[in-house]
């Protein structure tokens, strides 16, 4: 075993004083360093290397992240998620929330924009904001600008207000200029 190293959960342990699923806890929020490197897998062996755990750690869980994303067109809703990691985050963000990798994984896309379409997506994690915008995307107002060419029928606008449908389901009312 010697030659394989322990696991790093293993070492957080030894270090800390605290249980394994609290090594685990710290490890998966990017409290813990190995040689100066943030290592968020509890199961990454280390040998001699320097083991360091921030003096601000916490073990509390990492709270749902819910992320939003300007879609560029012809996108879909699949290639936008994939946009999403810590290179896409934005040098302005203040908020002071860590990111780790826990944060990219099962976010769920809500309130869907077609491909040819660009604008903000909402992706989630936390199952109250995933709940109130699928519960209430009936009722949600969303802003929608479509470029025409050509000239539109006399009853045109009168028919986008309220008769539209897609797959098959009749869309909401709808305001249009």
């Amino acid at each position: 075993m010697t030659g394989e190293g322990i696991r790093l959960a293993k070492r957080v342990v030894e270090l800390r004083g605290c249980s394994r699923r609290e090594a685990e806890l710290l490890i998966e929020g990017g409290w813990v360093r190995v040689d100066g490197a943030v290592v968020e897998q509890p199961q990454f062996r280390v040998h001699a290397q320097n083991v360091e755990i921030d003096p601000k750690a916490s073990v509390l869980a990492q709270a749902p992240a819910t992320l939003l994303l300007h879609k560029p067109a012809g996108l879909s809703d699949l290639q936008a998620l994939r946009l999403l990691g810590p290179a896409s985050r934005s040098p302005d963000d203040a908020s002071g929330i860590r990111s780790v990798k826990k944060h990219f994984s099962q976010l769920e896309p809500l309130l869907f924009l077609p491909d040819p379409a660009s604008g903000l997506m909402v992706f989630s994690q936390d199952p109250h904001i995933v709940r109130k915008l699928t519960e209430d995307a009936r009722v949600i107002e969303q802003e929608l600008v479509a470029d025409v060419d050509g000239d539109i029928r006399p009853n045109g606008l009168a028919l986008l207000c309220h008769g539209l449908s897609f797959n098959g389901k009749p869309l909401p009312p709808v305001k249009v200029s």
